[in-house]
């Protein structure tokens, strides 16, 4: 091979390379967030899952993953996840394991790293160890226990949510989209044993959701036009990441926009338009379902004996 031939060649092959390190770094940075994000949030709405979600995350990660070209195995684990998460509605913890769940669903539907399996599981439990931690030393007057629900509001949780999760999954499983993901997660998330609760959740991951894709696009158009360093790109992250974690005690719809942001701003440039567009989407139609069930649930319920609905 001719020098300049051989030259070019060696170029090339460094330049691959080096995309290929930077896209694993990006997708290791991604999972490692995310995991720290859903054991700290984990620990915050149910403590008692805590220290079960350090290994629940990236073992659920890692299933998912490895579910990925076996739809029925994948199928029968997603099932088991919905049933648990509803019966732990007895106990209020089911907006906990509700981020197992998410930790399943994302392994099995986004699209391969440039990482092994075994890897990525490495980043989910490095980053769901921080967040616990992150939880316990500076977070500790922030826990909180969701109310139970009684037997009746947990069975119908359960049929709400069963159905509905593993039908969101099969729609996102044959969209075959980069960000197929988002649908079963909006799905999952929205149902709750109190219809008044899940019309409230309804409305405020929906306008949330749309203020988190405007504000990522802002955030991604202002670091190129003064093009800015990656380094400037990791801290605008770790400030969204520290303001999510200030306003889930104050506005649940600020705490979903920049959460939205935050997971939107790791994706590649090149995926940023569609998967803010899908996220809104998924999350519109989520929305407007349960939304329409839980105003169906509240006008078949009982009057109270004094008149009061």
């Amino acid at each position: 091979m001719p020098f300049p031939k051989y030259a070019l060649h060696s170029l090339g092959w460094m330049r691959y390379q080096r995309r290929r390190i930077q896209r694993a770094a990006l997708f290791s940075a991604l999972l490692f967030a995310l995991a720290a994000n859903y054991s700290a949030l984990c620990m915050m709405l149910a403590r008692r899952l805590q220290p079960l979600s350090l290994l629940a995350i990236p073992g659920l990660y890692l299933a998912g993953r490895l579910c990925a070209g076996h739809p029925a195995v994948m199928l029968a684990l997603l099932a088991a996840g919905l049933a648990l998460q509803a019966l732990s509605a007895r106990r209020g913890l089911h907006k906990g394991v509700q981020f197992w769940l998410f930790a399943l669903l994302l392994g099995n539907m986004t699209p391969a790293a440039a990482i092994p399996p075994w890897q990525e599981a490495a980043w989910m439990l490095a980053g769901a160890g921080y967040g616990g931690a992150l939880a316990r030393l500076g977070l500790r007057d922030w826990f909180r226990m969701l109310p139970a629900a009684s037997s009746a509001d947990a069975r119908r949780y359960a049929w709400h949510l069963l159905p509905w999760g593993i039908l969101a999954w099969l729609a996102g499983g044959w969209m075959r989209g980069a960000h197929a993901w988002w649908l079963p997660i909006a799905a999952v998330a929205i149902p709750d044993p109190s219809p008044d609760q899940m019309l409230w959740l309804a409305r405020e991951r929906t306008i949330g959701t749309l203020a988190g894709a405007l504000l990522s696009g802002l955030l991604y158009w202002s670091l190129r036009a003064l093009d800015a360093p990656p380094l400037w790109h990791v801290l605008a992250l770790a400030l969204l990441q520290m303001a999510m974690l200030i306003a889930m005690r104050h506005s649940f719809r600020v705490f979903v926009a920049l959460l939205t942001a935050l997971v939107l701003s790791l994706l590649p440039p090149g995926q940023l338009a569609s998967g803010a567009l899908e996220r809104v989407e998924d999350t519109l139609v989520a929305a407007l379902l349960f939304a329409a069930l839980a105003w169906f649930l509240r006008q078949r319920a009982p009057a109270a004996p004094d008149g009061k609905g």
